[in-house]
């Protein structure tokens, strides 16, 4: 038979297979060592599934976004008809819970239904959420039932939500117009392409997402080599029967390819029961639907290759350092020391990547422009993933390099008590799978303080922002802007100031000019108030109705030729059928200094013109909004929820706005709180996976610590021998994670373009939090300790 005949088979998978049938015949303690295995692979798998499930997340997500983009402006606004329909926004938010709200009024028969609703409510009536519904049950929530205090006849079909824990309603209603802000449509859903990320964002997402599944990928080689001494020593049985160094390697590597396939059905079992659980978690604020969460095929299919081919690669090379023979096991150590030479080269190859980022041309840019904090090739996509790969190189380096100095360290340690004697005794012969026990926590502690360096350089950009903030704080804080209320903006303003908790108002209508020769940026903009609004906004030397006030400031004024009495005008953004209605500009009776903080909005800029009623047609302040400034009584318990309330008793339309606030860029909050949450989810699994490996560590060294406890040795004395294994290799992992996380955070912060700054607190929390986390599951883990101090932990089969 020739060797090119295919009846021959590969030797290599021959031995595979007898390895795996090893494996699945070894007896109670084989079966044991395989469901740890499975167990620890598991948790990676099921952690790679839903990180496969992410862009099917978004693509889903973005088609839910589609069908509640409803209230879009075409440059045509349709007729009315038998298909159209107002709709208007009616959003709140209620105790930082985001409500989105629409009020639609159809005005033919065959009007297309909102997504989600199966028959539009009657004026009056609304179709909320089941999220919504729970909110409105509560009885803590009282405020939010008098905010919508309409009767509740339907609830909104998961084709009309984002999530389930979005909160949303319908509300009917009878007296919308395209004047007070509503748009006819003739059908709900538009696209519209996605707001750009800034680059700095983008750089944040993909060290974030490397960092979250950098300790999944040293979890899972370390999970490969569950069992290992134990496996060795069987091993070195076989080689009575012939068996050479080879192929008891593949034999091992068959083993752990059993570990592997069995570990990948127990991530998928994890992987679809946490599916089934994710309706009823909200995630940083974000709520999905379990059918929209299914990981890609292709990135699937990958994963089911990747891991079993990662079990195999990591057990081959572990038994490069075994040296197997028919009389036992013989580990390479003393002149077989580990060497730092490769070690060192891949944190330097990750540092060589980020300076070949930095490097590369800015996309769009020419070339010759030099590198600035806004010109930064990093701060595009193909520089981030770069970057991204450079910051895996560094962690990878880390991982490496702590057996290394584990062994350097306890080559040099000696003294001591029993306890520590024994310990350094053990890290002495195998500083490796104490080292693989902790290297998780190293590259998940390194990954979360260069990631949190980062953040405080970025977030500085969005956290830090300069507001606009009165030197003088004026008697107004807050504002209501509403939809269309111009030409009733003194009533609204009379019965807002009499609500519970309203203390003074003062109203005013504000929009930008246009004329036949010249565009908005060219015109002042015009404010229109009665005298004794005006008086509070500018020092007037005297008022009537009919007089024009002109604002002078240090700003650039407008165009003299553009702004001569007379000249005719119009608004410049108009809600309304037909064109805006013309006006003539009038004459400035004076020049007037504004008041300081007398606008919380913080738009008394030069130029600006002060214009009484009388000045303005009624007909051209169609379709132009009213804003109410808003002085709140003192003593409210919750001035912000009082006042929203009291607005949209009046009309669920208006927006009541706090601009004295700090608040954050909704992208950043959103990225911040979704690398927040995965950073805790990796962190958990960090944790489970030392308590597993802990638990297999204490089964490989059963019969140890049964010889010592039969001949004497206290089990407080063998306790603390665990404890100083686990401490020793944690404190120097910890180190390595600090000093190797503080230069990777500078070296991102460099590459951003942000200012460098360390932040110290958060790392020596983080630190903590891993110290604990260590600690926490070998406490866990001496109840199975002190089961295998007996002498029944001699028997082997």
């Amino acid at each position: 038979m020739s060797a090119a005949d295919p009846r021959v088979r590969s030797p290599f998978l021959d031995q595979l297979g007898l390895g795996t049938r090893l494996a699945v015949t070894s007896g109670r303690d084989g079966w044991g060592r395989l469901l740890l295995t499975a167990f620890g692979v598991g948790l990676g798998v099921a952690l790679l599934l839903f990180t496969a499930s992410f862009p099917g997340i978004v693509h889903h997500r973005d088609q839910r976004l589609y069908t509640q983009n409803d209230t879009f402006k075409d440059e045509d606004l349709p007729a009315p008809g038998e298909r159209t329909v107002l709709v208007a926004v009616a959003d709140t938010t209620f105790h930082g819970i985001p409500v989105r709200g629409r009020i639609v009024q159809p005005e033919g028969p065959h009007a297309a239904l909102p997504p989600g609703v199966a028959a539009y409510p009657a004026p009056g009536e609304m179709v909320v959420s089941p999220a919504l519904a729970d909110l409105l049950k509560d009885p803590a929530n009282q405020l939010l039932r008098e905010r919508l205090p309409h009767r509740v006849v339907g609830t909104v079909a998961p084709a009309g939500l984002l999530g389930p824990g979005q909160a949303d309603y319908v509300l009917g209603g009878d007296h919308l117009s395209v004047e007070t802000g509503a748009v006819r449509i003739t059908e709900f859903g538009h696209f519209s392409p996605p707001k750009p990320m800034d680059p700095k964002l983008i750089l944040l997402n993909a060290v974030g997402l490397t960092v979250m599944l950098a300790p999944v990928g040293v979890f899972l080689a370390a999970a490969a080599r569950f069992g290992g001494e134990r496996r060795d020593r069987r091993l070195a049985a076989l080689r009575l029967g012939g068996a050479d160094r080879r192929m008891t390697a593949r034999l091992a590597a068959g083993e752990s390819l059993v570990g592997a396939v069995l570990g990948l059905a127990a991530g998928a079992a994890l992987f679809l029961l946490g599916r089934r659980l994710i309706g009823h978690i909200r995630l940083a604020g974000f709520s999905f639907y379990p059918e929209d969460v299914a990981p890609q095929p292709a990135i699937a299919a990958v994963i089911a290759v990747v891991v079993p081919l990662l079990a195999v690669g990591v057990t081959l090379l572990a038994m490069r350092r075994v040296v197997l023979d028919p009389l036992g096991v013989v580990r390479r150590s003393g002149p077989g020391r580990r060497r730092i030479g490769w070690r060192l080269m891949l944190p330097l190859a990750g540092l060589a990547l980020t300076v070949f980022a930095l490097a590369l041309p800015v996309q769009g840019v020419p070339g010759a422009l030099p590198r600035t904090a806004l010109l930064n090739s990093v701060q595009d996509t193909r520089g981030s993933l770069i970057v991204a790969v450079g910051v895996l190189l560094m962690l990878i380096g880390l991982c490496t390099l702590l057996p290394w100095l584990v062994e350097a360290v306890t080559r040099r340690a000696g003294g001591g008590g029993l306890s520590w004697q024994l310990a350094i005794r053990r890290l002495q012969s195998a500083p490796g799978p104490a080292a693989a026990a902790v290297s998780g926590v190293v590259v998940a502690i390194a990954g979360a303080i260069a990631l949190q360096t980062l953040f405080l350089g970025v977030g500085a950009r969005y956290e830090d922002l300069p507001r606009h903030r009165p030197a003088t704080a004026g008697p107004y804080q807050q504002s209501v802007s509403f939809a269309g209320g111009a030409p009733r903006a003194g009533a609204l303003a009379d019965r807002l100031a009499h609500s519970t908790g309203i203390a003074a108002t003062a109203a005013y209508t504000e929009f930008a000019l246009e004329s036949p020769t010249a565009k908005p940026w060219e015109l002042p903009s015009v404010r229109i108030a009665s005298c004794a609004v005006l008086r509070g906004f500018a020092t007037l030397p005297d008022c009537k109705d009919g007089d024009a006030f002109v604002v002078q400031g240090p700003g650039r004024s407008p165009d003299a030729d553009q702004t001569r009495p007379g000249t005719p005008v119009h608004a410049a953004r108009f809600s309304g059928t037909g064109d805006p209605a013309p006006f003539p500009l009038p004459a400035v009776t004076a020049t007037v200094a504004a008041v300081e903080g007398a606008d919380p909005n913080g738009r008394l800029g030069t130029g600006l013109l002060l214009l009484t009623p009388a000045t303005v047609p009624a007909e051209a302040l169609r379709g132009q909004p009213a804003t109410v400034l808003v002085s709140l009584a003192d003593g409210l318990t919750d001035p912000k929820e009082w006042l929203t309330t009291a607005v949209m008793a009046i009309d669920p339309q208006a927006r009541a706005e706090f601009p004295l606030e700090d608040t954050l860029d909704p992208t950043y909050r959103a990225v911040k709180r979704l690398l927040t949450a995965g950073s805790a989810i990796t962190l958990l699994l960090v944790a489970l996976s030392l308590l597993v490996g802990q638990l297999e560590r204490f089964r490989e060294q059963r019969r140890v610590l049964g010889v010592l406890n039969a001949v004497g040795t206290r089990r407080r004395v063998l306790g603390l021998s665990v404890l100083w294994q686990t401490l020793v290799p944690m404190a120097l992992g910890l180190l390595l994670a600090s000093v190797g996380g503080v230069l990777m955070g500078a070296v991102l912060q460099y590459s951003a373009g942000v200012p460098s700054n360390v932040d110290w607190g958060s790392m020596l929390a983080l630190t903590a939090i891993a110290a604990g986390a260590v600690l926490l599951t070998t406490v866990l883990g001496l109840p199975q300790l002190l089961r295998l101090m007996r002498p029944s932990a001699l028997r082997y089969e």
